[in-house]
């Protein structure tokens, strides 16, 4: 699932990326016994409009969840999504997908998404 985060929900307008992952660990830390994060800009290339964080929150009995928090940065906030468990074996696929992003500010027919879908795998 993705979701929005309105820039108006964070604290810190220039960087919004930042400010949303910030956001992410204080409502974990509101919930969770422990939370570590971590940036994980070896996953992201050379891509300025994205921010990866792996975070890892564990509950009073010691159980972890982990998961790359995946931000995109748009015009007035961030697309957010999440990929469990964040392992070192799934790198390369949240290297890829991060590659493969690409906001267009426009609704898209179906034809159009295949063929965007399709140019951008092949520049892959």
């Amino acid at each position: 699932m993705v979701s929005f985060v309105d820039q108006k929900e964070l604290q810190n307008d220039r960087d919004v990326l930042s400010a949303h992952a910030q956001w992410e660990t204080n409502y974990w830390h509101q919930h969770a016994s422990r939370v570590e994060s971590n940036n994980r800009a070896d996953l992201i290339g050379t891509r300025k409009d994205v921010k990866v964080t792996e975070i890892r929150v564990y509950n009073d009995k010691g159980a972890q969840l982990s998961s790359y928090l995946i931000g995109l940065a748009a015009k007035d906030g961030v697309f957010a999504l999440s990929v469990s468990p964040a392992k070192k074996d799934i790198d390369p696929l949240v290297k890829e997908l991060v590659s493969s992003f690409k906001l267009v500010p426009r609704n898209l027919d179906a034809e159009e998404t295949k063929r965007l879908s399709s140019e951008a795998k092949a520049q892959r």
